[in-house]
C-alpha cells in the first residue's frame, strides 16, 4: 500500500449494542486501501437511525478527501459542525483506526507514539445496583481492584477468580446471580455493607488477602440518590429491606463513608456526594483523602479524573482530557459507557494515554471481555516485541 492517507469513502450503518438496542458503526476507507471501523451505542432506535443518516449525508462531506492522519483537525471540524453525538464519535474513532492501519501501526502506538505502553489496572465490577436496576444495592457499582502485580494478565486473572468465587457464594446463599449494568451481580442484598462483606469473603475464598492483594472500589453515583428539596440521600432499596425509610443527610453520608473505610479495604470512591455538596466533598477529602482515591465529576478536589469517550466526544478531546488530568497531578480512570458494544477501541486508547485504571465492567459479557482481551493481546504483543529486540 502507498502511504496516501486521504479518506475516499465513509459508510454509516446500524448495529446492535449489549442491551439489544440499535448502535451506530462508522467505516472509513483510505486511498491506499487501509480501512477502519468503530461502533458506538446510540440510545434509542430513532437516534441510531438519525446518526446513520448523518454519517452518510453530512459527516461524509466534512471528512471526504482529508488526510486521515490529521486527527485533531478532523475532530475539531466534526465538533464545530455537528457537536457531540454517537455518529461523530464513531467516525472519529474509525478515522483514527484507518490512519493507524494506513501507517502499519497498531492502534495504541498510533495514538500514543513511541513511548513504552503502560497497561492500566482494571476495576472489575462485582455487585451492581443504582437507579437502573430494580434489585441490587443503592450504589451503582462495587468493584475489586487487584494489587501488587506488574502484569495486566495477572490483574485480570485475580479479578476473574474473585468474580467466580462471589458467584458461588451468592448461589450457595440462595441469591439470584443475574447480572446488571457493567456485568456485576444484581443480587437483592439488604444494603451496601452486606454487599461489601460478600465481596470481601469472595476475595478470601479466591485465595487472596483483602487490602493487600485486592482492594475494593465504590462507584456511588450519589447524585441519583440525592433529593435536593429535602437535602437528603434516599436509599430506596435499603429502605425496602428494612421496612423504614433510610435517608442520610450530608453529615450522615460522610460518617457512612468513614465507617465503610474503617470496615473494608476501600481504595477508590467515585461521586460519593452530590454535586450540590461542594463544601462537604472537600471535607470528605480531608477525612479520607489520605486513605482513598477520591473522584468527583468536574471538581478540583478529585484525586482522579474519570474520562469516558462518549462524554469527551472525539478521540482528540479524550486524549486532551487525559493530558489535562495528568498536568493537574490526577490519576486517570478510563471508563466505558453504561451501554456498550464489543468495540475495543477504548482499550487501545487507555494504553496509549497511559491511564492508571480502567473500568470496563465485570469479566463477563462480550462488551467487556472484548476490551479485556484486547489488553491481553497488547501486553503479549509488546512483551514479545521487547524480547525480540533483546
Amino acid at each position: 500500500m502507498e502511504r496516501n492517507l486521504d479518506i475516499i469513502e465513509v459508510t454509516g450503518r446500524m448495529v446492535i449494542d449489549s442491551q439489544a438496542n440499535p448502535g451506530i458503526e462508522a467505516e472509513v476507507i483510505l486511498r491506499n486501501g487501509a480501512h477502519g471501523r468503530a461502533m458506538v451505542s446510540a440510545p434509542g432506535e430513532t437516534e441510531a437511525k438519525t446518526e446513520e443518516e448523518k454519517i452518510r449525508e453530512c459527516l461524509t462531506q466534512t471528512v471526504l478527501l482529508r488526510d486521515a492522519s490529521g486527527q485533531a483537525d478532523i475532530d475539531r471540524l466534526l465538533l464545530r459542525e455537528y457537536g457531540k453525538s454517537a455518529g461523530v464519535l464513531a467516525l472519529s474513532m474509525a478515522v483514527a483506526r484507518a490512519a493507524g492501519a494506513g501507517q502499519f501501526l497498531p492502534l495504541y502506538r498510533y495514538l500514543g507514539g513511541t513511548k513504552a505502553p503502560i497497561l492500566p489496572v482494571p476495576m472489575l465490577s462485582m455487585i451492581c445496583g443504582g437507579e437502573t436496576e430494580e434489585k441490587g444495592i443503592d450504589f451503582q457499582d462495587l468493584m475489586v481492584i487487584p494489587q501488587n502485580t506488574v502484569s495486566f494478565r495477572e490483574h485480570l486473572r485475580m479479578g476473574t477468580e474473585v468474580y467466580q468465587a462471589l458467584k458461588k457464594i451468592l448461589l450457595k446463599d440462595g441469591f439470584d446471580i443475574s447480572t446488571g449494568d457493567f456485568g456485576g451481580f444484581a443480587a437483592d442484598l439488604k444494603h451496601g455493607e452486606e454487599a461489601l462483606h460478600y465481596i470481601q469473603n469472595a476475595i478470601v475464598c479466591a485465595g487472596y488477602e483483602p487490602g493487600i492483594d485486592v482492594k475494593i472500589g465504590i462507584w456511588a453515583e450519589a447524585d441519583h440518590l440525592y433529593k435536593k428539596e429535602d437535602g437528603v440521600y434516599c436509599f430506596f432499596k435499603e429502605s425496602r429491606h428494612n421496612g423504614i425509610q433510610i435517608n442520610r443527610d450530608q453529615k450522615d453520608m460522610m460518617d457512612y463513608y468513614l465507617r465503610l473505610a474503617d470496615g473494608f479495604p476501600i481504595s477508590f470512591l467515585f461521586n460519593g456526594l452530590s454535586g450540590e455538596a461542594e463544601k462537604e466533598r472537600k471535607q470528605v477529602e480531608g477525612m479520607l483523602g489520605h486513605r482513598i482515591c477520591l473522584a468527583f465529576q468536574d471538581l478540583d478536589c478529585s484525586h482522579a479524573a474519570v474520562i469516558g469517550m462518549r462524554r469527551a466526544g472525539t478521540v482528540t478531546e479524550t486524549l486532551n482530557r487525559v493530558r489535562q488530568a495528568k498536568c493537574a497531578g490526577q490519576k486517570v480512570v478510563i471508563t466505558s459507557d453504561l451501554i456498550e458494544t464489543e468495540e475495543s477501541f477504548v482499550a487501545d486508547l487507555a494504553v496509549a494515554a497511559g491511564a492508571d485504571y480502567i473500568r470496563f465492567g465485570a469479566p463477563s459479557g462480550g462488551e467487556s471481555t472484548s476490551k479485556y482481551n484486547e489488553l491481553l493481546r497488547l501486553e503479549e504483543f509488546y512483551y514479545n516485541r521487547k524480547q525480540s529486540m533483546g
